[in-house]
């Protein structure tokens, strides 16, 4: 199982702070897929643009940021989804 914490703007959007996803390991993409099918079908357009990780949103597993859609997260580790700072 991989453990996705939401926050912000995207905590908000789902209504949620964390989910669990069932799984032995998935990719970014699989997971933005599994969470907006059952919970919200914009949540993949909040999260992904343009075949890209939004560039307004942070992604880590542990101490490393994720840069590709396609990165692989294994059971066990925590996927944090953060909104940066942006704005004038």
């Amino acid at each position: 199982m991989i453990k996705v914490k939401l926050y912000a703007e995207y905590r908000d959007m789902l209504g949620k702070n964390e989910i669990d996803v069932p799984c032995d390991q998935r990719t970014f993409k699989e997971i933005i897929d599994y969470i907006s099918n059952k919970y919200d079908k914009e949540f993949v357009k909040a999260a992904i643009q343009n075949g890209k990780i939004n560039e307004y949103m942070l992604v880590m597993v542990g101490d490393r940021m994720l840069t590709s859609i396609d990165d692989t997260i294994k059971s066990g580790e925590t996927l944090k989804i953060l909104a940066t700072a942006h704005g004038g």
